[in-house]
């Protein structure tokens, strides 16, 4: 961000966030309960009764913990942004890329509402469709997210190479996490199925599920992090990004081998995942990008 911006800009940006900030703590909540207990009974009464001996002990507390998070976050986030609002309109250099940065967690987590969704109520056991599924109510969260989150990043006085580099760097780093963060949801499922336990048996892909899980949820956060860190212009957030992509790369590859070879199901994903990391540490190398970004600090 280049923190050059009008006071007409500033105004409009104040307003985005102060409303995103009621919406966050008024009403996201209860669209979160309302996306995620169809969810559940789709886990329950549909898939489990459908394939028995698939892994359905572990998604219940995963998706029920991951929802009630997401929403803690949400008005976390929203709370921040109704505050910052006057500090945005006052041009305060910080206060924008803290907002891009809270603008991240109702899009990257939206999108973790709307997959669920798809795979469990909308989709049916045999390949066929729910007639009755409708829209996920985490759509319009993930969908006023990203209007936002793009107001505040390209609402300035900037050229269009710049906010071309903007768009494609800061939309591919939201485009990383939820990947990254779908793909810890999976790991974790398998990494809590334990056949083996109390002890962890290597047979039952106990490394790779665990990298594959827990730390691709950490990795999820240095993504967003790096977003409020690269916005800032700060070369912090450079690293953050790289050293996060080059991670989750190897982790993901490491997992689709592991996954490959013991036939699960879905096993791709992982491959797509590691491929997306891929990319955005290849983004993050372009001189043309990071220089936009950063303007005058000096990467190599």
């Amino acid at each position: 961000m280049s923190g050059k911006t009008t006071q007409t800009q500033r105004l409009i940006l104040a307003v985005v966030a102060f409303l995103m900030g009621l919406f966050l703590m008024l009403v996201a909540p209860f669209r979160t309960l309302d996306n995620l207990n169809p969810c559940l009974k789709a886990l329950i009464e549909v898939w489990q009764v459908a394939e028995p001996d698939g892994v359905w002990d572990t998604p219940v507390p995963i998706l029920t913990v991951t929802f009630h998070v997401w929403m803690a976050l949400f008005v976390f986030a929203g709370a921040i942004l109704v505050v910052i609002a006057k500090d945005i309109y006052k041009g305060k250099p910080w206060a924008r890329p803290l907002a891009l940065m809270l603008l991240a967690l109702p899009a990257v987590g939206g999108l973790s509402f709307v997959i669920p969704w798809m795979v469990l109520v909308v989709r049916q056991p045999g390949g066929g469709k729910n007639p009755n599924a409708g829209t996920a109510p985490g759509m319009i969260i993930m969908v006023l997210g990203l209007i936002a989150y793009f107001l505040m990043l390209l609402l300035e006085k900037a050229d269009w190479k710049t906010k071309l580099a903007q768009v494609v760097l800061f939309g591919w780093l939201g485009v990383t996490a939820g990947m990254v963060y779908m793909n810890a949801q999976h790991g974790v499922r398998y990494f809590l199925h334990n056949p083996s336990a109390p002890y962890f048996d290597p047979k039952y892909s106990h490394p790779e599920l665990f990298l594959g899980g827990y730390v691709l949820y950490a990795s999820t956060a240095l993504f967003i992090f790096a977003i409020g860190l690269l916005a800032a212009r700060h070369i912090s957030g450079w690293y953050v990004g790289v050293i996060a992509s080059v991670m989750t790369t190897i982790i993901m590859l490491l997992v689709f081998i592991d996954r490959q070879q013991a036939g699960a199901p879905g096993a791709v994903e992982w491959l797509r995942g590691a491929l997306i990391s891929l990319f955005l540490f290849v983004l993050l190398l372009i001189p043309a990008i990071w220089k936009r970004i950063l303007g005058d600090v000096e990467v190599f």
